[in-house]
């Protein structure tokens, strides 16, 4: 599994003006996942009406932002301006966090964005049944971060948490600012007495960017005792004042959230969580890329595959915590079906520590040299016997990955937190170049960049060169192959990358590298940059002839494409997958299952069948609990499918 690092933060501050020939990344001005996603809320019209139908929320209401990617649960939430992402906090308390910023709930930046201090994001609880007149054992507990892998909020920015009184009016509760000159952390709290607390960096023991603060405060007045109370959090931003050399403004300020609880029956010392969670998310099984072509696997097979899965996880209670762990490997293209697999006997977790497991594996993908692309989703998942927590966390009990064998060699996991590119005088030839290994001789058909969205477009009528070079001492060698006259494109979907097509291609066997020229401007081409994937080593830049290795930890969205036959479908972008999110309880079960489908659609249907592929149903879903009594104790499996063909596996459990 690839490390997810933490030290690109001091990095993100250093070249905010702009000096004579230097790389530099940026913040982006988009996040192309809130827009793909505002564009498919958009085509639904009832979307809000549906919200606005719902119910009150009765306590406990609880969220760890593990659930989903992209906007926060609307069982939940009103407000779609939050990113909820597993790619932007450093160590979280479990995988998913909802991060504040400078971009809106269409994924571009805030309409009201300046320079001063301006309100952006807001994540409105939905109306919650707090009538409990007298009550004082309820109490509001969270976690937050400034920075994280993101943009570092300064002094004038903030995070502000509200709550909804009586006569409906936002009272504000609490609110952090953090001086990362300085690295103090501010918090004040609002209410009988106002409260101020202070942590400088030296009261830790690593940069507070990379920490998690936890909260928890009473909601006992009784102006907010109702049953319509609402609560939000609310950030100030501010966008960066970097010189126009830049030609734009990039998102900025960012703050994190994680593991939002609000209850009765706690006390102020109430902030211990019950829980067993992942704390980071799964990796490849490949040790260099995340993704290979496929018609490469065989020979690729030894110097790519891992021979164990790696997870990490922890425990957040004050006791000991047994787990075993669990594992599957699932086709999601051919028809070789569920690989599943345990780990070995159960672990004893002492408190509030985080453990890594890794489990050998023994699972070859199955090569079919007919097929041109692959694809397997990999799980791990705890089976916790009698330590089962609450219904509410079970969502953290799971990571995945999709390990893809497409038609191209990817460093990158297909997300931007960042642009890349160089800057400023000297820079109007300077090259940028990627190095890749081929592991069979083939030929390359064309090249993706993934492109970030600039401020008004400005960058886009800068040209640049597209160049193929061998290699030569370890670093890029001759040119030996030239794209000339090519312009930024942005394509305006989910993480799409543009491809550029070679006017002839090009026999390669081997180590490559692959990057751009600019074209007589000192202004940066911004391409996307993953700082998840470290691959610095492989990044190199030259202003003057001379090559050097990037000094940032991560890899830019760069990718060559290979075949006799260029698809270009299937290089641009990851096959239509639509997962079918759902959730099953109880579980174990005995009698019957309750289903809870978040993106209920038409003609559902389900199948049960056990680890050795046997049906036992298989009938379309008539959204009322399915009968299992007639299954004997034992480990089953239930997959939802759609009309298109996507489908979602889940494991569960009967007792006798």
């Amino acid at each position: 599994m690839k490390k997810y690092y933490t030290y690109i933060i001091p990095l993100l501050l250093i070249f905010t003006i702009p000096i004579k020939s230097q790389e530099v990344i940026t913040g982006l001005q988009q996040n192309p996942k809130i827009k793909s996603l505002y564009v498919k809320k958009s085509e639904v019209e009832s979307y809000r009406k549906v919200k606005a139908l719902k119910s009150n929320i009765d306590l406990p209401f609880i969220d760890d932002f593990a659930k989903s990617i992209g906007y926060t649960d609307d069982s939940l939430w009103m407000d779609d301006y939050i990113f909820v992402n597993q790619t932007y906090a450093i160590n979280p308390v479990s995988i998913g966090v909802a991060t504040l910023d400078a971009i809106d709930g269409t994924g571009n930046i805030h309409s009201n964005a300046s320079t001063s201090s301006f309100g952006a994001d807001t994540l409105t609880s939905n109306v919650i049944n707090l009538d409990y007149p007298g009550d004082n054992t309820i109490f509001l507990s969270f976690y937050f971060q400034p920075g994280g892998l993101g943009d570092t909020p300064e002094t004038k920015d903030s995070l502000l948490l509200e709550f909804l009184s009586l006569d409906t009016v936002w009272v504000k509760k609490w609110h952090a600012v953090f001086n990362a000159t300085d690295s103090i952390l501010t918090q004040k709290y609002f209410g009988i007495t106002d409260t101020t607390t202070k942590i400088a960096s030296g009261d830790t023991t690593t940069d507070l960017r990379a920490v998690f603060q936890q909260v928890i405060l009473s909601v006992d007045d009784e102006k907010f005792l109702h049953k319509d109370f609402q609560f939000r959090f609310r950030n100030y931003a501010s966008l960066s004042t970097s010189s126009s050399i830049e030609s734009k403004a990039s998102n900025s300020d960012h703050w994190h959230l994680d593991f939002v609880i609000l209850d009765k029956d706690r006390n102020i010392n109430d902030t211990v969580i019950n829980d067993i969670v992942f704390s980071e998310p799964m990796g490849s099984l490949l040790k260099n890329y995340d993704a290979i072509p496929w018609s490469h696997y065989n020979r690729a097979l030894a110097y790519e595959m891992e021979d164990s899965i790696s997870i990490t996880y922890r425990n957040l209670n004050d006791n000991v915590k047994n787990v075993d762990r669990e594992f599957e490997i699932e086709d999601l293209i051919g028809a070789t079906g569920i690989y599943p697999f345990t780990g070995e006997s159960g672990d004893n977790i002492p408190p509030f520590t985080e453990e890594t497991y890794k489990r050998f594996i023994d699972y070859i993908f199955p090569y079919d040299p007919l097929t041109d692309s692959a694809l397997f989703e990999i799980r791990s998942f705890f089976d916790l016997g009698t330590n089962i927590v609450e219904e509410s966390y079970r969502q953290n009990d799971t990571v995945r990955f999709l390990q893809k064998f497409y038609n191209y060699y990817a460093y990158d996991d297909g997300t931007a937190e960042n642009g890349y590119g160089l800057i400023g005088e000297g820079t109007e030839r300077a090259m940028v170049a990627m190095k890749f290994n081929t592991y069979k001789e083939d030929t390359l058909r064309a090249v993706q960049i993934f492109f970030n969205s600039v401020l008004n477009n400005a960058t886009q009528t800068n040209t640049f060169r597209l160049h193929i070079w061998n290699e030569s001492a370890g670093e890029p060698g001759n040119i030996i192959h030239t794209i000339e006259g090519l312009k930024p494109q942005i394509e305006d979907k989910l993480n799409k990358f543009t491809t550029f097509v070679l006017d002839t291609a090009i026999a390669l066997d081997g180590n490559f590298y692959v990057g751009w020229q600019k074209n007589n401007t000192s202004e940066m081409l911004n391409v996307g940059f993953d700082v998840n994937r470290i691959n610095n080593d492989k990044l190199f830049y030259n202003f003057t002839g001379n090559w050097a290795k990037s000094q940032f930890e991560g890899t830019i969205m760069i990718r060559p494409l290979f075949g006799e036959n260029l698809n270009v479908s299937t290089g641009t972008t990851t096959p239509a997958i639509e997962t079918i999110n759902f959730n099953i309880y109880p579980n174990p079960a005995s009698d019957y299952l309750n289903i809870e489908l978040n993106n209920l659609t038409q003609n559902i249907s389900y199948t049960i069948f056990d680890a050795y592929g046997k049906v036992y149903k298989n009938e379309h879903y008539k959204q009322s609990p399915i009968d299992v009594s007639n299954l004997n104790s034992g480990i089953y499996f239930i997959r939802f499918s759609n009309s298109n063909q996507n489908f979602t596996t889940k494991k569960f459990i009967v007792v006798r």
